[in-house]
């Protein structure tokens, strides 16, 4: 295990933070539809008697957020390439403001539907923006833990998303959804305006050949820093963009895919692709959306649903506490993957044999007890997955390539989503508690998967994390600042190097 002391400055810490709003607008998203799914209300207005499909339409309503996820991955590469960091995160939470008030304003299932659509576009650029620009940001010793106040934060508007549909199951009518769903607006809000005052990621000025502002903004976030950690940093950023070829600022959309999926790179796709898919994969999102099927099938009815689903949102801040101080850049990133599957593998085994045995709700202890090991599965998904998927994704890319690469594994993570989200509800109904065998298998082999085939990229930098894939990489060997008043000449020296790094 590392010892990691936290080095970020209360200035840094602040455009943290400003951009982890981001992960409370995307965790609210997703709690908030589990709870509206679960409000009588709303599917008395949604479905009046007489409906056909029921069931075909509540996976659609579902589904289309995950359909409009992949949309915005298929997006977000281009537009981090061509807006930069900042910009992008203000166009996604704009169009997130967008779909949220057609799902709050929403007159029937079609217009639900498109408002889903709209806010997973936008939470399909947003969700990847956030760890990338978060990563370019941080020191290379603190960086999962930093992309962890992100994760931190989608737990929080998780479980936010929770207590506001239980609040609202008090009010009667329409108000019941409606509030709630409306409740996605005010962060988006914030966010949007605080996203204002953030810095462009230095690396992306660099790559755009505009050194000016790069320096500018390199000086503005790291304020605090001695001199020779920021020459040394300026040094290794703009010598190994150079080193990379990334300095061509037009990269187009057709280079960039068939420079990620071309030999050099492939390894670190299938690595991004098979790293972001034990998100779904693991049954997360299964659980998350369908709360109320799972506890329904364990005798719970009612309000007790939303009530429970309320207190399973405390789980992920409880998970996400624990990975930042125990786990993130702590603890080797393969060792955190591999490790992670088997014992959410072992939690599922046990929730499976007691969804089996005290199923059918007719002994409460059983029944409390499977509660218990799905609030238990929800800490240790956070624990060891929660904002680790996305850290892995963002820094396994160089940097010309860094938002296109991370984009397509989001994307595959949501094509995964869109079926599961389809298939769930059918799966439960068809063969209940045997479904989470399915997830169980899928959980071994990807263990199996990350411990001989994941890179370890813990503790690295971002430009010499390509060492660890056998690339070329500058490494500073001597750097010498002369600093005199009045001037801004500094001199430095680089060497570059054709070997792994770390």
């Amino acid at each position: 295990m590392v010892a990691v002391k936290m080095k970020a400055t209360w200035r840094l810490l602040s455009y943290i933070f400003t951009i982890s709003l981001g992960g409370a607008v995307v965790g609210i998203d997703l709690g908030i539809i589990a709870t509206t799914l679960a409000q009588q209300a709303f599917n008395d207005y949604m479905f009046p008697p007489g409906t056909k499909n029921v069931t075909s339409l509540t996976g659609a309503i579902v589904s289309m957020g995950s359909a409009g996820n992949a949309i915005g991955c298929l997006v977000n590469g281009l537009l981090l390439e061509k807006l930069g960091r900042r910009k992008t995160l203000l166009v996604s939470t704009f169009f997130t403001i967008v779909g949220s008030a057609f799902q709050t304003a929403a007159n029937g299932v079609p217009l639900m539907i498109v408002g889903r659509f709209v806010a997973g576009v936008a939470l399909g650029i947003l969700n990847p923006t956030m760890p990338i620009y978060i990563s370019e940001l941080a020191r290379p010793e603190e960086r999962a833990r930093l992309c962890g106040i992100f994760g931190l934060m989608i737990a929080i508007g998780f479980c936010l998303a929770n207590w506001i549909g239980y609040a609202c199951s008090f009010a009667s009518g329409d108000v019941t959804w409606r509030l709630a769903l409306g409740m996605q607006i005010p962060t988006a809000v914030i966010l949007m305006g605080l996203s204002l005052f953030l810095p462009e990621s230095p690396r992306w000025l660099a790559q755009k050949e505009r050194y000016e502002e790069f320096d500018a903004a390199l000086k503005r976030i790291y304020e605090d820093e001695d001199e020779e950690f920021f020459v040394r940093s300026q040094v290794e950023i703009r010598e190994q963009i150079q080193l990379e070829g990334a300095q061509r600022s037009n990269i187009t959309v057709g280079h960039a895919l068939i420079e990620i999926f071309n030999r050099k790179n492939i390894r670190r796709t299938a690595m991004a692709i098979m790293v972001m898919q034990v998100g779904i994969l693991s049954g997360s999102l299964a659980i998350q959306n369908y709360q109320s099927i799972l506890y329904g099938s364990l005798g719970f009815k009612g309000r007790q649903v939303i009530l429970i689903s309320g207190c399973y949102g405390f789980m992920g801040i409880v998970g996400q506490i624990i990975n930042f101080y125990g786990v993130s850049d702590r603890w080797p990133r393969v060792r955190t993957m591999w490790l992670g599957c088997l014992i959410l593998a072992a939690m599922l085994s046990i929730l499976m044999a007691l969804s089996r045995y005290y199923g059918d709700g007719k002994d409460m202890a059983g029944a409390r007890a499977g509660v218990a090991f799905i609030f238990l599965y929800s800490a240790l998904y956070a624990v060891f997955f929660n904002s680790t998927l996305y850290t892995i994704a963002a820094e396994t890319f160089p940097q010309h390539l860094r938002g296109y690469g991370t984009s397509i594994a989001a994307l595959c993570q949501n094509i995964t989503a869109i079926w599961m989200g389809q298939v769930t509800p059918f799966a439960f109904d068809a063969i209940h508690w045997k479904y989470y065998a399915v997830f169980i298998g899928c959980l071994v082999a990807l263990s199996a998967f990350y411990g001989v085939f994941l890179t370890e990229t813990n503790q690295l930098s971002l430009e010499s994390i390509a060492g660890a894939f056998g690339d070329e990489t500058v490494a500073v060997e001597k750097v010498v600042a002369h600093a005199h008043k009045g001037e801004e000449n500094v001199e430095m020296e680089a060497e570059k190097v054709s070997r792994p790094v770390g």
